[in-house]
């Protein structure tokens, strides 16, 4: 809502050499247009007549004082009570004015937010979207609604005082605008340093809420180990750190006010000596000296009160730079080609891909999942199953040229058309405040006919029926609670509705009872058939339902090919069965110490490898799954 400036970002150093820049989207403009309107004129012209009003009441005064009538006193009444009315209309407009903006701001604020590219997005804190999108949007709303008003009426204020200053005692011409400078000259190097410790007290207010956030998510654990004590000792210090920087800003902005008051104080205290013995020497009549006394005790009064908003509206102004960053944030891509109207096969050629923070990356990844089959990724923790089931769905964007669904480089089909076809299911899944037909649905305009059938489909049918309400079973907070695996059965049934052609399962490793883990080995048997299926392995039974399996080590594919074949050679993952079946893994896929150590390999690789407890993968660097 308010225009400051700001630094432009440039993917190259020759901005002319570069590509056209894009017309800037409306919605993410933060400058004055967002003000825009005839109402907002109606308040500024409400703010302009106020002002005068108050500087012609101070003529008005003096005239009374050295003649008092009966005409003066309602001209007086008339112009201090009418300025006073015009302007408190001009705020309330003005205040409905700022409100719809900082409504609108909301919204675009949370739908640029919302439209990050999902690699953005993981990056930041639920917290730290929370404060731009309702904290800083709030703190721009009060700063044009209350402090831009306040310094409004002082800068418009302020000339009228001092044209009817000058023109009462020629020198306020000169000592007016001086006063005004030295004031400034105080008051900027504080300013500097208030910014600067305001920084710093932010970021206490962000640790002392992660602390509180922290203690309240492990309060079970806290409270089954009795860690309570070191909770809310951590919190308490925390709050005495906020409130340390707090003391600190608040002494820098006591210092910078007093300063000024002293200023402008002695200002009036000037002037009301000059006058009194200019008055006293027959240089000024009483009228002038009236009036010249309440032009300076205004106009110092402006001033001060706009010396003690300037901390106010430099933290709008730092709340106005964190919401331009977020709304400058690239958007994710939009439009591109249609998926292929086809079964769907997937190809990975030649991947290479890295994180920028870190030292993890795919390397000459390869495979062809022809349509219909399924491939199952196993590998060591780290090795990057999880990070090439989110390359296929863009979750993180590919090399052009290096992921192809039905022959088409998924980065030339449409976004939302590609996440239309791929459906991903993560370890975790979601679950939001509503009944399970709203879950299933996500709340889209599904009929419920699609909601039952799916459910039949994945023959679901029993588990429904055994929650408090059936569809109807409220879930989230206030609601049943579901387990993680009774949580991939809604996610199973959410791709079901959508009809997806690509099923991307990222495997849930919390343990299940052994009647969930049934019924989501079945639902997934049941959502994979006739469907392209990428399966993130954590269990050998996962790994049974493939057709081919992937073994990635460090980002690498080192075996690959049909499942039986696999089991029978000596290789990678022949040894990956052995080694966990003989290290007492159950059947899991990813637990410690699970691949072996290559000295070993003869004897691991004599081993029956019959299918049983599966763990393939010790902790790797952990920055990737």
């Amino acid at each position: 809502m308010l225009d400051t400036p700001t630094t432009p970002v440039t993917g190259t150093a020759d901005r002319a050499a570069g590509p056209p820049a894009r017309p800037v989207d409306p919605a993410r403009r933060l400058d004055w247009r967002r003000l825009r309107g005839p109402l907002a004129v109606v308040a500024l012209l409400a703010l302009t007549i106020g002002a005068v009003g108050a500087a012609l009441g101070t003529l008005v005064a003096g005239r009374l004082a050295e003649d008092p009538t009966g005409g003066l006193l309602l001209l007086l009444a008339a112009t201090l009570v009418g300025a006073a009315a015009v302007d408190a209309v001009g705020q309330v407009v003005w205040a409905g004015v700022v409100d719809r903006a900082e409504g609108r701001l909301r919204a675009d604020l949370l739908s640029a937010a919302l439209h990050q590219p999902l690699a953005t997005l993981t990056e930041q804190a639920v917290g730290e979207v929370l404060d731009r999108v309702d904290d800083d949007t709030h703190a721009v709303g009060t700063l044009v609604r209350r402090q831009l008003w306040g310094v409004g009426r002082t800068l418009v204020g302020c000339v009228p005082l001092w044209v009817v200053a000058g023109l009462t005692w020629w020198p306020a011409w000169a000592l007016f605008p001086v006063l005004g400078a030295l004031v400034a000259l105080v008051v900027r190097p504080s300013l500097g340093e208030i910014a600067r410790r305001k920084v710093v007290e932010e970021r206490a207010w962000t640790d002392a809420a992660a602390a509180l956030e922290e203690g309240v998510a492990a309060r079970d654990d806290l409270r089954t180990s009795r860690g309570q004590a070191f909770a809310v000792r951590r919190l308490a210090e925390a709050s005495a750190v906020v409130h340390r920087t707090l003391d600190r800003v608040l002494a820098v902005e006591t210092a910078m006010t007093a300063k000024a008051g002293l200023l402008l104080h002695a200002l009036l205290a000037a002037v009301a000596v000059a006058g009194a013995v200019l008055a006293g020497g027959g240089d000024l009549s009483v009228a002038q000296l009236v009036t010249l006394f309440l032009v300076t005790a205004s106009f110092v009064g402006q001033f001060d009160m706009l010396a003690r908003h300037l901390p106010d509206v430099q933290e709008g102004i730092g709340a106005i730079i964190r919401i331009r960053e977020m709304m400058d944030s690239p958007p994710e891509p939009v439009g591109g080609l249609a998926v292929p109207d086809r079964p769907l096969d997937l190809e990975l050629r030649d991947l290479h891909f890295s994180y920028a923070e870190g030292t993890f990356a795919l390397a000459g990844v390869s495979l062809h999942v022809p349509a219909g089959q399924t491939v199952a990724l196993v590998g060591r923790t780290g090795s990057g199953k999880s990070t090439l089931a989110s390359l296929l769905s863009r979750a993180v964007e590919p090399e052009p040229g290096s992921v192809l669904l039905g022959g088409v480089d998924v980065r030339d089909l449409d976004l939302q058309a590609l996440r239309g076809a791929v459906g991903v299911v993560t370890q975790r899944t979601e679950i939001l405040a509503g009944t399970l037909a709203e879950n299933v649905a996500l709340f889209a305009d599904v009929p419920r006919g699609d909601v039952e059938a799916a459910v039949r489909e994945l023959r679901l049918t029993e588990w429904v029926a055994g929650l408090p309400d059936g569809l109807d079973t409220l879930l989230g907070p206030g609601g049943t609670t579901l387990s993680a695996g009774e949580e991939q059965l809604v996610a199973f049934a959410r791709l079901l509705v959508r009809d997806v052609q690509v099923v991307v399962l990222d495997e849930a490793t919390a343990r299940m009872d052994p009647l969930t883990e049934a019924r989501v080995v079945a639902a997934s048997e049941r959502l994979l058939g006739g469907r392209t299926g990428v399966l993130v392995a954590h269990r050998l039974g996962t790994v049974e339902r493939a057709d081919q399996v992937v073994v990635l080590d460090h980002g690498r594919v080192v075996q690959q090919g049909p499942r039986e074949r696999l089991t029978r050679e000596d290789g990678p993952f022949r040894r990956l069965l052995t080694a966990s079946r003989s290290d007492g893994h159950g059947d899991a896929l990813d637990a410690e110490a699970a691949e072996p150590d290559p000295t070993a390999s003869d004897v691991r690789a004599s081993a029956d490898p019959t299918p049983g407890a599966v763990r393939a993968d010790a902790p790797a660097d952990g920055t990737a799954a």
